[in-house]
């Protein structure tokens, strides 16, 4: 993700974040409470336990606890009581969160600690709507305690914790693919259906800004001609077996110049536990962000609609957006997993994808990726986040996404890379020109 100098831009514009409901976790209710019930106890690798809870920042201090010393956390208590059984397979008890973040102020960390004091786990990225940690299974903890603690975190791009944030919990066992028949374990790239549709204007980020009277940033404007921006977010996941998992180097100490290319290698595992690399594009230095992005991850298209509005017409659309490249990473829990199909840790924190995960040899290394039963979310407001809709009238319109417009990653199946929503343009060509979704929106053509 990228959110590199984003602490001013909330400041300026928190009024325009809240009203867009942004990060928004599907399906949370509004909690008033701490962890409910405060202990869990799993007793099969078939159950799915659920609890929610409340962390304040001003909340009881546990001197016990590194984390929860200077800050508030919320504990829950999990008894892990399974048969010996479940040690035929490779797995883990993964424990997870989910919360909103519509003010882009509010990130949750989770620690576990066993019966004897030692930290077990921990997720702390300061990126997403959730986190996720892993209890292994082994002889020694198929029967056992744990001590859960959801910690009040800060941000990224942030100076202090939320006041109060409201999350569900999950826990469930996670096994890793059988081994045989030996194979790659790919990842299965898909479209989640895009949110926040809006001819607004962004705030300004990463040292860049939309022009008074514009709902494009300066730098759209000067490096594609963008003039009318419908912006929307982007919410890229992965249903395979295997995580989508990316790898490049540069020279250490260097400043690339500002589009400078770094070919990409994508890391396939398999099921017998080893790997190999194959090529899979570039990465390109953005001078702006002072970060590196993935090429061409994602292509958006406007298609007209017949007089149902539920089918696409022409040959061709009335608008395509440009190939937005992405810093990738595990952001959000796959909503569709939640409560239904067990997910791992997520090994693709965000923002690390923004620096090196190693340096050796005088080049630094680095890893970005998306595991199995995540995603990754690019909001509204950050740049490349449109499409062009000067000329385009008031109507009814089908918007297209797709992962992986160019076909350069290796993937379990090609045919569902792309999804769509239903979307209204009102007031075209006027100062109260307005888009709003109306629904997910027809299959694409393959």
């Amino acid at each position: 993700m990228t959110y590199t100098n984003i602490t001013h831009a909330i400041r300026r514009n928190w009024r325009i974040i809240a009203a867009s409901v942004l990060f928004l976790a599907p399906g949370i209710p509004q909690l008033t409470s701490a962890a409910t019930p405060s202990g869990l106890t799993l007793t099969s690798d078939s159950q799915i336990l659920q609890w929610t809870g409340t962390v304040t920042s001003d909340g009881p201090r546990m001197p016990e606890v590194p984390e929860c010393v200077n800050t508030g956390c919320d504990k829950l208590n999990l008894t892990v009581n399974l048969p010996r059984d479940v040690l035929s397979k490779t797995g883990e008890v993964v424990v997870g969160i989910r919360f909103n973040n519509e003010l882009l102020d509010r990130s949750l960390g989770l620690v576990a600690y066993n019966a004897n004091g030692v930290r077990v786990d921990s997720s702390t990225a300061s990126v997403g709507t959730s986190q996720a940690v892993a209890l292994p299974l082994t002889k020694y903890t198929v029967s056992s305690s744990y001590s859960i603690y959801i910690v009040d975190e800060v941000a990224f791009g942030n100076t202090d914790p939320a006041p109060s944030i409201d999350y569900q919990g999950i826990t469930q066992v996670h096994y890793e693919p059988v081994n045989k028949p030996k194979r790659d374990l790919l990842p299965d790239l898909i479209a989640l259906p895009q949110t926040n549709i809006t001819l607004d204007a962004p705030f300004d980020i990463f040292n860049d800004h939309a022009p008074a009277g514009s709902n494009c940033f300066q730098s759209e404007i000067d490096e594609s001609g963008a003039h009318d921006c419908r912006r929307f977010d982007q919410n890229l996941a992965n249903i395979g077996e295997g995580a989508l998992d990316l790898r490049f180097k540069t020279p250490t100490g260097i400043t690339p110049t500002d589009g400078q290319e770094f070919p990409v290698s994508q890391r396939i595992y398999r099921s017998d536990g080893t790997s190999h690399d194959v090529a899979a594009g570039s990465v390109e230095w953005h001078a702006i962000h002072q970060h590196y992005h993935f090429e061409g991850f994602a292509q958006s298209k406007l298609w007209a609609t017949d007089a149902s509005g539920n089918n696409r017409v022409g040959t061709s659309p009335v608008a395509t957006g440009n190939k937005v490249s992405f810093c990738i990473a595990d952001t959000n829990i796959n909503p569709s997993y939640w409560g239904v199909k067990a997910f791992p840790r997520q090994a693709y924190p965000a923002p690390n994808c923004l620096t090196p995960d190693s340096t050796s040899g005088g080049f630094d290394f680095f890893k970005q990726g998306m595991s199995a039963g995540w995603s990754d979310e690019y909001n509204w407001f950050l740049p490349g986040q449109y499409v062009e809709v000067t000329g385009v009238t008031d109507g009814t319109y089908i918007l297209d996404t797709t992962v992986d417009p160019t076909g350069r990653l290796q993937e379990a199946n090609k045919n569902n890379n792309c999804g769509s929503v239903r979307v209204q343009l009102t007031g075209m060509g006027t100062a109260s020109k307005h888009a709003e979704i109306l629904g997910v929106g027809p299959a694409c053509a393959v």
